[in-house]
């Protein structure tokens, strides 16, 4: 009986098991929906402080109305998952809405009036196998006439989504945009082609121009502008031509104002390089705007450019089997970042190139705040040299670490005098502004308003000292074309261009959206040894070159000088030949050696990544399965001892 007993029993408890997953399951549905617990270290399944701030701000009702071709889903499976995840998402800013945030989803089935509203919404549907179109986007609607549309939502920037629909929310609700005016050399409205060729599709703006555009009224300024209107906000000061004095003299009066502002100098732009025109004079590579900077307390020398060994950036090389570390790109993390100051603390990677650096003056009155710093493992270039050099092993091999830290980009705050002392600059009569008209208020740098020699407020200006940190080239990857042009960052460049510009507009919501770390987590103990293994190669790579070639010379040498005549010739002929023998001999070891040492390049890392792939894979597994082993013995034995 007792046998029969335990197996009625087994038979009930699993019935019972079952009946308490199904109960769990229907509860959690009905009771528990959209409800979880986050248990990623970056919280990636949790609206940011920054979300939950905007949507708490709502005072009027937003709708998101979501077209999804759910019918059609099932033919993308991995659609389909996406798809779920967006919606949950989209619940999340409904929920924590408070009822300002109305969620609208809409099946756009073909040849129905659903998709005649999708297209005419701005919608962008993708053919099927089937030959239906398949649409999935957002259209958003604000209280006071706002809209804006989100053609594709792209799995490709999953990681993104939230701040899209907070930025969108924003935008939406958003009385007037501030007006941001921008002072540079660079084509950042039409892309590199230029006016014509962005006309016909051909050109595109900067990543970043088109990010600050949907968020700020942006106006270029013209090129020989002698006057700050008094309706711009902010200024973008990246990388400008040589400046005349009056326009000097305009950005310092603003400032002094306090208007705020974003600058970008650079000792070396490559960027710049990419306008030159066949038969135009070369473009200017190195910022000048040391007036300005000597007021503000710092200097950002035009003659020094940095490199970093550790934050050096791989690229590769025609010829070099191996990828190399070009030190003066410079790739920042976290360990770069300030982790107080907002405009970084949530950024996760910035790239930098041919950056100069930040300077405090002995005599500063303001206070300067380090937002990007190199590590210990810095020194610096002549950017002629690093023009010239083109090889990434002959900087290596120039390159002399100087122990110490130096300052990429920096916030400056603080009471600041005027860069023109004795009064505004001589105004030439061709560049005389017009009279400001009656009623309006005179522009900064106008000859109505009254100068000012000294800060009205602290000011509050974000220095970077590189402005190739804009180039698309660095921290995007684009596809297609026109409206089907896709973009995709691969790092924090814009983010980080665009949080200043929100920072100093007194918006701190979206920077919280927009900081959140990545979902992916690289082997950070791999990678430091991957780079040890590559500078110890390196070295001893070089010592064992540098004796290959001397020996080869050697062999020349002797060939050269052992062909004479007669039996003196004969001695040293067969001498030679001796010397030629050990000589070939030892250019083979040497070779060996060479080949040795790269293939020992990884011994290292692989090691480390096998027992780290015996960790993930094999061991866990293999604990439970030892645990349950002993488990399963341990209630053996408790069965037998009540027998």
């Amino acid at each position: 009986m007792a046998p029969t007993r335990v197996r009625v029993a087994g038979s009930l408890a699993l019935a019972l098991i079952a009946a308490l997953f199904l109960t769990v399951n229907l509860i959690a549905q009905v009771g528990l929906s959209g409800m979880r617990l986050d248990l990623t270290e970056n919280k990636l399944y949790t609206l940011s402080d920054g979300t939950l701030a905007i949507l708490d701000k709502l005072d009027e009702p937003v709708t998101l109305r979501l077209y999804h071709s759910a019918t059609l889903s099932n033919q993308f499976p991995a659609i389909k998952t996406f798809a779920g995840r967006v919606t949950e998402l989209l619940d999340a800013f409904r929920r924590a809405g408070h009822g300002n945030v109305r969620i609208e989803i809409i099946d756009p089935i073909p040849f129905t009036t659903a998709e005649d509203e999708a297209v005419a919404a701005g919608i962008r549907g993708n053919d099927t196998p089937s030959g239906e179109a398949f649409y999935f986007g957002l259209v958003g609607t604000g209280p006071i006439g706002g809209r804006e549309v989100m053609p594709v939502i792209a799995p490709d920037r999953e990681s993104f989504l939230e701040y899209d629909l907070a930025k969108m929310i924003v935008s939406l609700t958003a009385e007037r945009k501030p007006v941001l005016g921008v002072i540079s050399a660079l084509p950042l409205d039409v892309g590199f082609g230029g006016a014509m060729a962005a006309m016909r599709g051909q050109s595109q703006p900067f990543t970043v121009y088109a990010q600050l555009s949907e968020l700020y009224d942006v106006r270029m300024m013209a090129p020989d502008f002698v006057e700050i209107g008094a309706h711009i906000d902010m200024l973008l000061i990246a990388h400008p031509q040589k400046l005349n004095p009056q326009q000097l003299y305009a950005i310092d009066q603003f400032v002094l104002a306090g208007g705020r502002a974003v600058v970008l100098v650079d000792p070396n732009a490559e960027v710049m390089a990419q306008t030159a025109q066949q038969g135009a004079p070369p473009p200017q590579l190195a910022s000048d705007l040391d007036p300005l900077l000597a007021a503000w307390g710092v200097k950002v020398d035009p003659d020094t450019v940095i490199g970093d060994a550790r934050m050096a950036t791989k690229v590769t090389v025609a010829g070099s089997r191996r990828p190399l570390d070009y030190l003066v790109w410079l790739r920042a993390d976290k360990t770069n970042f300030n982790a107080d100051d907002i405009v970084t603390a949530n950024l996760s990677q910035v790239l930098l190139a041919t950056a100069g650096s930040i300077a405090t003056l002995p005599d500063a009155t303001t206070t300067v705040t380090p937002l990007i710093t190199t590590s210990t493992e810095a020194g610096t270039f002549n950017p002629i040299a690093v023009r010239v050099t083109r090889n990434p092993e002959d900087l290596t091999r120039m390159f002399k670490p100087e122990g110490r830290r130096f300052t990429l980009a920096a916030r400056i705050t603080g009471p600041a005098p005027s860069a023109f002392a004795g009064g505004p600059p001589r105004v030439d009569s061709n560049q005389a502004p017009n009279p400001t008209p009656e009623g309006q208020e005179p522009a900064f740098g106008a000859r109505e308003r009254s100068p000012l020699t000294q800060s009205v407020a602290p000011i509050n200006v974000v220095l970077i000292a590189d402005a190739d940190v804009l180039d698309d080239r660095l921290w995007v990857q684009t596809a297609g074309q026109g409206a089907e042009r896709s973009v995709v960052p691969t790092a924090d460049n814009g983010n980080f261009i665009v949080n200043a510009v929100e920072n100093l507009a007194g918006s701190a919501d979206l920077i919280a959206v927009r900081g959140r770390a990545p979902a992916a987590r690289p082997f950070t103990r791999v990678e430091g040894l991957k780079e040890a293994a590559e500078r110890k190669f390196m070295a001893r790579s070089e010592e064992l070159q540098a004796k290959l070639d001397a020996t080869q010379a050697r062999i020349i040498e002797l060939r050269r000088n052992g062909g004479s005549g007669g039996t003196a010739g004969a001695i040293v002929s067969a001498e030679t030949e001796r010397a030629l023998a050990d000589a070939r001999a030892e250019v083979a070891a040497t070779r060996r050696e060479l080949r040795e040492v790269q293939r020992n390049l990884n011994v290292d890392i692989e090691r480390l990544e096998s027992r780290l792939r015996f960790v993930n894979i094999g061991l866990v597994p293999l604990l439970v399965a030892i645990i349950a082993v002993i488990l399963s013995f341990a209630r053996l034995r408790r069965r037998r001892a009540r027998q």
